[in-house]
């Protein structure tokens, strides 16, 4: 699961916002951050604490930040990427102080977030009356990329590497499972099966078979019999997130396959893809493979390299999904892989 929490951070700098009298920039050390302070009110190498986007904060928090009311969400209390005189603001910090009563020298982050009540807010799943949500197949767990803004140490192993360059689709994380325990096929949410209820068919069952995602699996059973097979995509499409593609159905869009623990590389996923469905629509677009990260780049960071025209729609794109051509594991992720997402995206949705 991605890293969420409340952690204490150290200011790597401030910075001037242009028309501004009251505010300024500021970012931490190890992170790509951006955001908001008042003017002085923290100064390079302080101590803060950092509230991460999605962050949902209690009451009595927003009561000493002097935030009741101010924030994002139908509560006033989602910490979320907004402009403030036009700079791009990633989440918030504040004093130590918050932590009056915590043991002394207290550090975890987990146990931080768990004192302060921050909870991480997640976006409202489609209506399932007609399904069960259930635990995730044995052996299979949710799906997620940690970001590029908190990892910068994984970004740079990267940047010598060769990659895979894909957009980040605006969905909902989607998967199905060949489960060799039980010789059947599981539909799954980010977080759950999905276990179907005799006269009704859920969106993500009738897209799968619609789409032939179920059809793939069992050629690849086939292929590699007596083994676990999932296939991962991104579900997109009416009254999902902002549906920013503007679809009037909805579709699905592959980016991953693992057999047992072992992921496909790029060159694989793509090959396999291709063969069973004649071509590489169903995947999530590509806009580069098989190039030097830090070529790719080309002098910009990858927080300017995240912006950018979707190839689905014409509307910015969510960000960018960097995977090793060859896979591997880094020592604070695990898998090898990033994202970054677009703050200029995050800044005109809800997501």
């Amino acid at each position: 699961m991605a890293f969420f929490g409340v952690t204490k951070e150290v200011i790597a700098s401030t910075f001037a916002i242009e028309n501004a009298d009251a505010i300024e920039g500021a970012t931490l050390e190890r992170s790509t951050f951006e955001f908001v302070i008042k003017k002085g009110q923290f100064n390079k190498g302080d101590s803060v604490l950092y509230f991460p986007i999605d962050s949902l904060i209690p009451e009595w928090v927003l009561e000493k930040l002097g935030l009741v009311g101010r924030l994002s969400g139908k509560d006033k209390n989602r910490v979320k990427t907004v402009r403030l005189r036009g700079q791009i603001s990633q989440g918030l910090v504040a004093e130590l102080d918050l932590l009056e009563g915590m043991p002394n020298g207290a550090t975890d982050s987990d146990k931080i977030t768990e004192f302060l009540g921050v909870e991480k807010y997640e976006p409202p799943v489609i209506p399932c009356q007609t399904a069960n949500l259930v635990g995730l197949p044995i052996g299979l767990s949710s799906y997620d990329i940690e970001g590029a803004d908190r990892y910068m140490e994984v970004v740079q192993v990267l940047m010598s590497k060769r990659v895979e360059i894909t957009e980040k689709l605006e969905g909902q994380n989607f998967s199905v499972t060949y489960s060799a325990l039980d010789d059947k096929i599981y539909v799954n949410q980010r977080n759950f099966s999905i276990q179907p209820i005799s006269g009704y068919v859920h969106d993500f069952w009738k897209v799968a078979d619609e789409k032939g995602i179920i059809k793939f699996v069992e050629s690849l059973k086939v292929s590699y019999p007596g083994q676990n097979i999932t296939v991962y995509g991104e579900f997109i499409g009416p009254r999902i997130q902002s549906n920013i593609y503007k679809l009037k159905d909805f579709e699905l869009r592959l980016f991953d396959i693992k057999v047992n623990e072992k992921w496909f590389t790029p060159n694989i996923r793509q090959s396999i893809i291709e063969k069973h469905f004649g071509n590489l629509d169903i995947q999530v677009p590509i806009l580069a493979t098989n190039v030097i990260l830090v070529q790719w780049l080309d002098g910009k960071s990858l927080v300017k390299a995240s912006h950018g025209i979707s190839q689905l729609c014409e509307t910015n794109r969510e960000g960018i999904v960097i995977k090793p051509m060859i896979e591997a594991r880094h020592e604070k992720i695990g898998r090898l892989l990033i994202k970054q997402r677009d703050p200029i995206y995050l800044s005109k949705t809800n997501n």
